[in-house]
């Protein structure tokens, strides 16, 4: 304790002795060498470790992960699993690229790369089957490129060949998909990848290809082959219609009820014939003259014996005399007729209608919606109006749909799940030592550095002992008074001394 009043004392001493432009330089030193070290000590109170790849691994794949990271020097943690290799984040790019240019992790195993350690003795089988292999894991890692794939795993299944063409059977093949942690595939992809595998084996039909994920669900269409049957297609497009009215709605009715107080659910009867008629129409009453012509016949005879023999040609008509009756005995007659030809166009018209599929023929929608006053302030929407609404988001058409609402209190939505009490605590004590480690080593390094330039300076200013000042001799009324204070001491604590003191002084003797 002493050693350390005796530093704080050289410590104010050496304070004291310096000027205010020091004082100010060592005073910012210390500062910024603190601000400096707490800083490092936040940012190197430990490593962030991230994962290296994407996803869980096979296990098969993290052992050769894990040995060429030891190989490379690189730190790596692994999850409880052992499915997930997590690396300093500084080093992830680096250890990414260098395993990836040596072919790890293989994503399903060895594609054609089998074929580059290929012998000589190789027999046709073996290689028959190194070329099955080596498609299996390439279509595996073509499939794991999509985003909704983690893994992907392809089984190929060739008949023996036969000479007999009825015995002859078609390939098959198997997809099995792990997919990624929340994420669904759709009809539409699980089709792209049957298309995908079924165009890169030969003689490979899409009915012939399964497509089933980690938990057994069924995800390709098992009535592809089956033209009577409904395609995927037209279900996903039906399914994907109405969840998106019914989202559109419970959407615009939570704007004025809150979330969670309205459901609404759409059922779309979708035409998924393809249409096209052609219709031509007349009007007869609606005519023009398009052409006319007129024709002018003649024709003559004689009287006597021209004509028909007959009576007609011996009675004279009952007009009078024949026209162009000639004189004479010879008597003849000339006639001419005039014919006027008409041609009219009659208006038509032609329409062409062209129905396309995947038109709405029918909407059913069933709300259920709770109108009942959530608190105080909040206005709330009569059975006609949010009826109206949900009209409005769904594109409701009069005479052909139809909306039925039920007004039904909703209970409340799931609660958020609270926080463990225990973890919380345990966290916070955990920042708590965290920073007060941070700190205490911080104040420790400053201390250091502030301590040691000041006994650095301190041996090398030079101690210059005091001069010793020469004694001053008392006055003459300051040694009188003094002598008094003596005396009055003395006969306060020895009365008889300082009354044979007196009696020395007066020239009498001690008695």
């Amino acid at each position: 304790m002493d050693a350390f009043r005796r530093f704080l004392a050289q410590l104010r001493e050496y304070w004291a002795g310096l000027g205010a432009t020091r004082r100010v330089a060592v005073v910012a030193t210390a500062v910024g060498v603190g601000v400096a070290l707490a800083a490092f000590a936040y940012l190197s109170s430990g490593t962030t470790y991230v994962p290296l790849f994407t996803g869980e691994l096979p296990p098969e794949e993290v052992g050769p992960i894990t040995t060429r990271l030891t190989a490379l020097g690189v730190p790596f943690k692994l999850n409880p699993a052992g499915t997930v290799v997590s690396v300093p984040e500084e080093r992830r790019p680096q250890a990414r690229v260098t395993l990836a240019a040596e072919g790890v992790p293989t994503r399903g195993g060895k594609g054609y790369e089998l074929f580059d350690e290929t012998s000589v003795m190789t027999t046709p089988f073996v290689q028959t089957v190194n070329y099955q292999r080596a498609l299996q894991a390439e279509l595996g890692r073509s499939i794991t490129q999509m985003e909704a794939v983690q893994s992907a795993r392809v089984l190929i299944a060739r008949p023996d060949p036969t000479p007999f063409v009825r015995d002859q059977r078609p390939p098959t093949a198997s997809v099995v998909l792990k997919l990624k942690p929340g994420v669904a595939m759709s009809r539409t992809t699980a089709a792209s990848i049957v298309s995908l595998v079924a165009r890169s084996v030969e003689g490979l039909k899409p009915e012939n290809v399964t497509v089933v994920d980690s938990t057994g669900r069924l995800l390709s269409d098992p009535h592809a082959g089956d033209r009577d049957a409904i395609p995927a297609p037209q279900l996903e497009y039906r399914r994907e219609l109405e969840s998106y009215l019914s989202t559109k709605a419970e959407e615009v009715l939570a704007q004025h009820l809150g979330p969670g107080r309205a459901i609404v659910r759409v059922s779309a009867d979708i035409n998924f014939q393809q249409m096209k008629e052609r219709r031509k129409t007349y009007y007869p009453e609606e005519r023009a003259v398009a052409a006319e012509r007129t024709t002018t016949q003649k024709a003559s005879g004689s009287g006597g014996s021209g004509g028909v023999a007959g009576a007609t040609s011996n009675v004279a008509r009952a007009g009078g005399p024949l026209t162009g009756q000639r004189g004479g005995g010879g008597g003849g007659s000339t006639s001419s007729e005039d014919v006027i030809q008409t041609d009219y166009l009659v208006s038509e018209s032609t329409r062409e209608m062209e129905e396309r599929m995947g038109g709405v023929n029918r909407l059913t929608v069933a709300a259920i919606v709770d109108l009942t006053p959530p608190g105080e302030g909040r206005v709330v929407i009569s059975a006609e109006d949010a009826q109206e609404i949900i009209k409005q988001a769904v594109g409701f058409r009069t005479g052909r749909d139809e909306v039925k609402l039920s007004n039904v209190p909703l209970a409340a939505g799931p609660a958020t799940p609270e926080p463990d009490e225990e973890l919380v605590r345990l966290q916070r004590f955990q920042g708590y030592v965290s920073l007060t480690r941070n700190v205490s080593l911080a104040l420790a390094v400053v201390m250091a550095l502030a301590i040691v330039p000041l006994l650095f300076l301190r041996r090398r200013r030079p101690l210059v002992p005091p001069t010793p000042a020469e004694p001053t001799p008392p006055a003459e009324g300051d040694r009188r008074r003094g002598d008094l204070d003596r005396l009055a001491g003395l006969a306060r604590d020895d009365p008889e001394r300082a009354a044979e003191v007196f009696r020395l002084l007066l020239g009498r003797p001690a008695g």
